[in-house]
């Protein structure tokens, strides 16, 4: 016996951690239908992974946004360059969520006839709905006191003070070179915590879930299946009507754009990674698309650090999925809300280790939601994350292109397969030079 059980520990030690996932979901939901209503001992465990995740939500946002702010150190050009691309990363990002709330609340309402009674015990707050309003919300985003931000978990004052701190950092030279080091060395640290967080995510899962599938019943099951549809005809619909629509106002073919795309779609569809896909849409960007390499040298790996499409579209998808469980209605004022907490949050999170599992509970929380479903999310976050990741990289990749054409620094004829146009923009086209990849 003990034999038997140290052959199932190695096998458990040797399996990918969505895999474990999943089995803990499978497992979870089993647990539930047998147990009933006694499965409801498992809510501690449940709940502990929550405060988990909670607990980092504030510190990796914080960090990851000063290091992206020290990161920008170009000047002139580079300045221009980076005010191009953040514009179209806010824009796409923004829109992916207004699309997916759209879908969401008017067309697919996932989640909607199953209502759940919140399970929050204690330990998982939750948070009421506030009157919105624009003046109050714009004022109170500048913090009178930082510490009394991080303890009270107000994001949106964590975001601004990060953001002031990384321009101080930034402006300040040489002489803070220590404290640039400092977070550099306090974001690999917190990447490490994250990981070590999420490595118990295969018990809270299996915990939230039993408790889930033995109080509620299957139907929660079905609904989140649904959900998961949803995200992945909304990522679609942003893909073709937002990059495909800008592409065409640039006056390129989306079609070619889309077919070259396929290759570094495929990495990143498999592998739920924009840093590992990065080589390969480095080489799609230059080799295929005709990008300059020092637009898509400097595009595409802020992208991959910042600019996460995908995951304020797919956001969007699980507050309506989240709102329609609990029976809560959302306003238009809870809407807007979101649309910005998606974007800002995304741009802060973008290169965490599942990212979207932490940014989701600020999500929920800024419009009085129960963090229950953040477990839920949590057991299909693998089957998620290949769509949202191929979605990041689609839309660096979009930006890049976007920016080259407005630089003059796009190779047409490579765009274009060879076939010789002309610019209908009258900016500038690059002779057609030899692009070596970077890499192969």
């Amino acid at each position: 016996m003990l034999h038997l059980l140290k052959k199932l520990l190695i096998f458990w030690s040797k399996l990918q951690a969505w895999l474990k996932i999943i089995i803990g979901m499978v497992l979870g939901i089993a647990a539930g239908i047998m147990l009933g209503t006694d499965a409801q001992f498992l809510q501690p465990i449940g709940t502990v992974f929550i405060n988990a995740i909670m607990m980092l939500v504030a510190p990796v946002v914080f960090v990851s946004l000063v290091c992206g702010v020290i990161s920008m150190k170009d000047p002139s050009r580079m300045g221009r360059i980076a005010l191009k691309t953040f514009g179209v990363y806010f824009t796409t990002m923004a829109s992916g969520t207004t699309i997916a709330l759209f879908m969401s609340s008017v067309v697919f309402k996932p989640g909607k006839g199953v209502f759940l009674s919140s399970l929050t015990s204690k330990g998982v707050q939750q948070v009421g709905p506030k009157a919105f309003s624009l003046i109050d919300t714009l004022v109170g985003m500048v913090p009178a006191n930082i510490m009394v931000s991080f303890t009270e978990g107000n994001i949106l004052q964590v975001i601004v003070f990060a953001l002031l701190f990384g321009v101080a950092i930034t402006l300040s030279g040489e002489a803070a070179k220590p404290v640039e080091d400092f977070f550099n060395a306090l974001s690999a640290v917190l990447f490490k915590f994250v990981g070590i967080v999420m490595s118990f995510a295969p018990y809270g899962v299996f915990a939230l879930m039993a408790v889930v599938s033995g109080t509620q019943g299957l139907d929660v099951i079905t609904a989140l299946m649904h959900m998961v549809g949803v995200i992945y005809l909304c990522c679609l619909l942003v893909m073709v009507l937002i990059y495909g629509t800008g592409l065409s106002l640039a006056r390129l073919n989306p079609l070619m754009f889309f077919k070259k795309m396929l290759e570094a779609q495929a990495v990143a569809f498999s592998t739920t990674s924009s840093a590992a896909t990065l080589p390969a849409n480095l080489k799609v960007a230059e080799n295929k698309l005709g990008v300059s390499r020092s637009i898509a040298g400097f595009v595409l790996p802020l992208g991959s650090t910042v600019n996460m499409d995908g995951l304020s579209t797919y956001m969007g998808v699980i507050a309506v999925f989240a709102a329609n469980l609990y029976g809560i209605e959302l306003s238009i004022s809870d809407m807007l809300t979101i649309v910005f907490t998606c974007t800002i949050a995304a741009v802060g999170c973008a290169g965490v280790p599942a990212a979207g599992l932490v940014v989701l509970p600020m999500i929920l929380s800024a419009v009085g939601l129960p963090l229950e479903v953040v477990g839920m999310v949590a057991a299909v976050n693998r089957v998620i994350d290949m769509v949202s990741t191929t979605m990041n990289i689609t839309g660096d990749t979009f930006a890049s292109v976007i920016v080259a054409k407005s630089e003059g620094e796009l190779n047409l004829e490579l765009y274009n397969d060879g076939k010789a146009v002309s610019d209908p923009l009258g900016l500038e086209v690059p002779e057609n030079e030899q692009y070596t990849p970077i890499f192969n």
